[in-house]
């Protein structure tokens, strides 16, 4: 079945099933599917608003200009997405845990998000912007970094070797994490 224009809350009927649904501008508010099924769905101009979607199963599913705002997406495997068309950005959500591998995500925006020991593997984030953004503990490798903006986020801890940094924007406070494996004692 198709949905198009439609907005899923609490009050409203929803889908018997998550799993190979079609959905198109979208609006989904306050629903807790976490642990959900979404597998072969797509999610076209989409929005998320303060929805919990921890754990949520995404294979093959496909988010082609969808917007996540105030949401909960731990454990959220996206490497496991449709990657044709994979277009996202996130506002105020906490992704801790969450893994992107082999997406592209050139000029992504995750803004003011916690990222806590989230993934970023062989990901394309050339020109994204962490606006905000605690990255504790996350993990980032063989990524393309090109142009991407970290200056106000935090806890910022990757290496320069393992990731294409030409022209990143880091501010002074993130020089201790991008030299953290040369076990140097940074002070002010």
């Amino acid at each position: 079945m198709d949905y198009y224009n439609q907005t899923f809350d609490q009050n409203s009927e929803l889908p018997d099933s998550w799993n190979g649904q079609d959905f198109e501008k979208c609006t989904f508010r306050k629903l807790d599917l976490a642990g959900a099924l979404l597998t072969k769905s797509n999610f076209i101009n989409c929005q998320f608003e303060e929805c919990n979607l921890s754990k949520v199963t995404v294979g093959n599913t496909k988010f082609d200009e969808v917007h996540f705002i105030k949401c909960r997406l731990t454990q959220v495997d996206f490497g496991h997405c449709n990657p044709f068309g994979f277009s996202v950005g996130f506002q105020g959500c906490n992704l801790d845990f969450s893994v992107f591998l082999n997406r592209n995500m050139k000029k992504t925006r995750f803004d003011t998000c916690s990222m806590k020991e989230a993934h970023f593997l062989k990901c394309d984030l050339a020109g994204a912007t962490f606006l905000d953004c605690d990255l504790e503990l996350a993990k980032f490798g063989e990524n393309n970094l090109t142009q991407a903006d970290f200056t106000s986020s935090y806890n910022i801890r990757l290496n320069p070797d393992d990731n294409k940094l030409k022209r990143a924007k880091f501010s002074l406070r993130h020089l201790p994490g991008l030299l953290s494996k040369y076990e140097l004692d940074i002070t002010n």
